[in-house]
């Protein structure tokens, strides 16, 4: 059972490809399988070197290593070809032998972007990252989408068809959906431009190559990275506020192409201080101003709580044990579950106590584990314990028993909550500031 997964507990933002990151050196392909550039995930270096990641997977940062970006994955190619283009005048190998694009992902065209603009900017908007995922999601569900085959099949055919969709969407949209018919044309003709540049990356059948991998006779060892997070998984999230895939272990077999057998362990990714970009409900939600600030401290920090894709700051709640509950009963049984905490240093910033929901109550009934339902989280009233906090810099400390009592407490007090054991500890935004138990 050489894959192990790695998901987002929470509503995104929990530090996975920081954690990804540091796991990657124990692993030979690192796979994402759902989700597109709308997921953003921050690597920071042994040397402070910063890598923003959208949509490649973060295995890419390792030497040596194979990158797939699976069937259930979407691509902006545009963004793609940027993002593969600045790693490289970096000096990071980024080539056809060690990333592999499914033919089978869904590219994501421009006029799904104009929608989601005008979507977001109206009554109905669900603080989308506007990167057009609903969009390319919807096509492929409606099977009206275009696959990434048909960059190296049927390039004029691309060009053909994303054109049109711009033209098609001016007319229901009318002058919102933006530009002049030359520059709709512009617009394709740069768009094909790209994904033709990327075109080298897409001559693999992915589902057979991470296959032969694994039933080879030593097989690899594959780490699958989630984008998002748990309440934003479209079946079992915070429903219509969620993203248009699955962010759960479920997403897995079906993005990837590979057989539940081959599934080990779930690393669960949970945030000490939770957060959140865009709309939806937040059960413990912080709203004095005065502890926000203290909360967000400095805001040009690389681990600065503002999204990494949109650029927005970020909601701030207490940690939510029902919701983490809810994403472990989905993600696996206790035996094949850990969970890595980030963000530890960051709770001194609640002052000499925090707050910490271990339960919510809903119609008169207390509830340990979190509803899927929106409508009842916005009704949901959140029980707290109150935990002392500890005053001492923890950003150097690599050993757990060298962490302050109540740092340790406080990590204790989760486990025992959640029947989890926390396997990874973040002190500090680089690869090195975690602690391995």
């Amino acid at each position: 059972m050489p894959v192990d997964v790695v998901v987002g507990n929470q509503r995104g933002d929990e530090g996975k490809g920081s954690i990804v990151d540091y796991m990657m050196s124990e692993y030979q392909i690192g796979a994402r399988y759902g989700g597109g550039n709308n997921a953003g995930h921050t690597s920071v270096t042994e040397n402070g070197q910063i890598q923003r990641l959208h949509g490649l997977p973060t295995s890419i940062l390792r030497e040596g290593t194979i990158s797939i970006i699976g069937n259930g994955c979407v691509i902006y190619p545009p963004q793609l070809f940027g993002e593969i283009g600045a790693l490289t005048s970096q000096g990071i190998d980024v080539n056809p032998g060690n990333l592999y694009i499914s033919p089978a992902a869904h590219l994501t065209l421009p006029s799904y972007i104009n929608e989601e603009i005008i979507l977001e900017s109206g009554s109905g908007a669900q603080g989308s990252t506007k990167c057009g995922i609903q969009g390319a999601y919807a096509a492929k569900t409606l099977r009206k989408g275009v696959r990434a085959e048909m960059i190296n099949n049927d390039p004029d055919q691309l060009l053909w068809i994303t054109f049109n969709r711009l033209r098609e969407q001016r007319r229901w949209l009318g002058r919102m959906a933006g530009f002049s018919v030359k520059e709709d044309k512009e617009t394709a003709r740069s768009y094909v431009e790209a994904a033709k540049a990327i075109g080298a990356f897409v001559t693999e059948d992915t589902v057979e190559l991470l296959n032969n991998k694994l039933r080879d006779d030593v097989p690899a060892r594959v780490l699958a990275e989630g984008a998002q997070g748990f309440l934003l998984d479209l079946d079992h999230g915070m429903y219509p506020y969620t993203t248009s895939s699955s962010t759960t272990v479920g997403g897995v077999c079906s993005g990837l192409g590979i057989a539940p057998e081959f599934i080990r362990k779930v690393t669960g990714i949970s945030k000490a201080v939770q957060s959140h970009v865009g709309g939806g409900p937040f059960v413990t939600e912080i709203h004095n101003e005065k502890k926000l600030a203290a909360l967000y401290g400095d805001m040009t920090s690389v681990d600065a709580e503002r999204g990494v894709t949109t650029g927005r700051t970020r909601r701030l709640g207490f940690l939510d044990l029902p919701q983490i509950r809810r994403a472990q009963l989905v993600n696996g049984t206790k035996d094949h579950q850990d969970m890595a905490l980030t963000k530890l240093d960051w709770v001194p910033r609640f002052g000499k106590y925090v707050n910490i929901c271990f339960a919510y109550v809903l119609k008169g009934q207390v509830m340990s584990n979190a509803p899927d339902s929106a409508a009842d989280l916005e009704n949901a009233v959140p029980l707290y314990d109150i935990l002392p906090t500890w005053q001492e810099d923890i950003t150097g400390i690599r050993h757990f028993e060298d962490l302050p009592v109540n740092a340790q407490h406080y990590v204790e007090y989760i486990e025992d909550k959640t029947g989890i054991h926390i396997s990874m500890i973040g002190v500090g935004p680089r690869r090195d500031q975690i602690i391995l138990r």
